[in-house]
Protein backbone atom coordinates (compact mmCIF):
# COMPACT_ATOMS: atom_id res chain seq x y z
CA UNK A 1 0.00 0.00 0.00
CA UNK A 2 1.14 3.55 -0.47
CA UNK A 3 1.86 6.11 1.99
CA UNK A 4 2.25 9.26 2.42
CA UNK A 5 4.19 12.32 3.29
CA UNK A 6 1.76 15.69 3.34
CA UNK A 7 3.93 18.69 3.34
CA UNK A 8 3.21 21.61 5.40
CA UNK A 9 2.30 23.70 2.87
CA UNK A 10 -0.32 21.10 2.08
CA UNK A 11 -4.41 22.50 3.09
CA UNK A 12 -5.04 20.13 6.22
CA UNK A 13 -8.51 19.38 5.04
CA UNK A 14 -6.50 17.33 2.05
CA UNK A 15 -5.03 15.17 4.82
CA UNK A 16 -7.89 14.59 6.95
CA UNK A 17 -9.73 13.22 4.04
CA UNK A 18 -6.97 11.17 3.08
CA UNK A 19 -6.89 10.04 5.96
CA UNK A 20 -11.12 9.18 6.30
CA UNK A 21 -10.19 7.46 2.84
CA UNK A 22 -8.39 5.17 5.09
CA UNK A 23 -4.56 5.93 3.75
CA UNK A 24 -2.12 6.24 5.87
CA UNK A 25 -0.71 10.32 5.95
CA UNK A 26 1.95 11.55 7.78
CA UNK A 27 1.81 15.27 8.39
CA UNK A 28 4.71 17.34 8.27
CA UNK A 29 4.06 18.99 11.05
CA UNK A 30 3.20 16.46 13.62
CA UNK A 31 5.94 14.15 13.31
CA UNK A 32 8.52 17.27 13.65
CA UNK A 33 9.87 18.05 10.44
CA UNK A 34 8.14 21.66 10.01
CA UNK A 35 10.53 24.55 8.95
CA UNK A 36 13.06 22.06 8.24
CA UNK A 37 14.67 22.09 4.47
CA UNK A 38 13.16 20.97 1.33
CA UNK A 39 16.08 18.10 1.01
CA UNK A 40 15.45 16.84 4.29
CA UNK A 41 12.30 16.52 4.19
CA UNK A 42 11.89 14.70 0.55
CA UNK A 43 15.27 12.88 2.11
CA UNK A 44 12.49 11.47 5.07
CA UNK A 45 10.18 10.69 2.26
CA UNK A 46 12.82 8.82 0.69
CA UNK A 47 14.10 6.57 3.51
CA UNK A 48 10.54 5.95 4.58
CA UNK A 49 9.10 4.80 0.99
CA UNK A 50 6.64 7.43 1.44
CA UNK A 51 5.04 9.54 -1.53
CA UNK A 52 5.44 13.08 -0.75
CA UNK A 53 2.13 15.42 -1.74
CA UNK A 54 3.48 19.18 -1.92
CA UNK A 55 2.61 21.98 -3.65
CA UNK A 56 5.88 23.32 -3.67
CA UNK A 57 7.43 22.80 -6.64
CA UNK A 58 10.88 22.58 -5.46
CA UNK A 59 11.27 19.42 -4.59
CA UNK A 60 10.86 18.80 -8.50
CA UNK A 61 13.93 20.48 -8.65
CA UNK A 62 15.74 18.86 -6.07
CA UNK A 63 14.56 15.24 -7.87
CA UNK A 64 15.29 16.82 -11.00
CA UNK A 65 18.33 18.45 -10.69
CA UNK A 66 19.73 18.76 -6.75
CA UNK A 67 21.23 17.02 -4.40
CA UNK A 68 18.46 14.25 -4.26
CA UNK A 69 18.62 13.45 -8.21
CA UNK A 70 16.58 10.63 -9.66
CA UNK A 71 15.57 9.57 -6.10
CA UNK A 72 12.07 10.28 -4.39
CA UNK A 73 7.99 10.21 -5.22
CA UNK A 74 6.55 13.18 -5.30
CA UNK A 75 2.97 14.59 -6.06
CA UNK A 76 2.82 17.86 -7.11
CA UNK A 77 -0.54 20.14 -6.76
CA UNK A 78 -0.40 23.27 -8.99
CA UNK A 79 -4.25 23.67 -8.73
CA UNK A 80 -5.24 27.44 -8.81
CA UNK A 81 -8.52 26.93 -6.50
CA UNK A 82 -8.36 25.06 -3.64
CA UNK A 83 -11.33 22.22 -3.72
CA UNK A 84 -10.52 19.55 -1.31
CA UNK A 85 -13.32 17.20 -2.80
CA UNK A 86 -11.33 17.17 -6.19
CA UNK A 87 -8.30 17.26 -5.07
CA UNK A 88 -8.39 13.76 -2.89
CA UNK A 89 -10.46 12.58 -5.99
CA UNK A 90 -7.56 13.13 -8.16
CA UNK A 91 -4.87 11.87 -6.02
CA UNK A 92 -7.28 8.83 -5.54
CA UNK A 93 -7.77 8.52 -9.60
CA UNK A 94 -3.58 8.85 -9.63
CA UNK A 95 -3.50 5.77 -7.25
CA UNK A 96 -5.86 4.01 -9.54
CA UNK A 97 -4.07 5.22 -12.71
CA UNK A 98 -0.64 4.84 -12.12
CA UNK A 99 -0.20 2.46 -8.96
CA UNK A 100 2.50 0.35 -11.47
CA UNK A 101 4.65 3.46 -11.73
CA UNK A 102 4.35 4.63 -7.98
CA UNK A 103 5.57 1.15 -7.15
CA UNK A 104 8.22 0.21 -9.85
CA UNK A 105 10.06 3.30 -10.71
CA UNK A 106 13.13 4.64 -7.83
CA UNK A 107 11.52 8.29 -9.29
CA UNK A 108 8.10 9.66 -9.91
CA UNK A 109 7.27 13.23 -10.71
CA UNK A 110 3.47 13.16 -11.27
CA UNK A 111 2.13 17.20 -11.35
CA UNK A 112 -1.32 17.06 -10.51
CA UNK A 113 -3.99 20.16 -11.49
CA UNK A 114 -7.40 21.11 -12.69
CA UNK A 115 -6.59 20.10 -16.22
CA UNK A 116 -5.00 16.52 -15.25
CA UNK A 117 -1.71 15.20 -14.69
CA UNK A 118 1.63 14.56 -15.99
CA UNK A 119 4.08 12.15 -14.94
CA UNK A 120 8.05 11.69 -15.01
CA UNK A 121 9.09 8.45 -14.06
CA UNK A 122 12.60 6.37 -14.38
CA UNK A 123 13.72 3.37 -13.16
Amino acid sequence: MICFLADEDLHYDIVKKLRQNGYEVLFVPEIGLQGKRDSEILHYALVNDLVLISGDKDFGGLIQFGKLWKQGKVILLRYRLIDIQRIVRDIQNILYNEIESLINNVTVIIVLSERGYRIHASQ
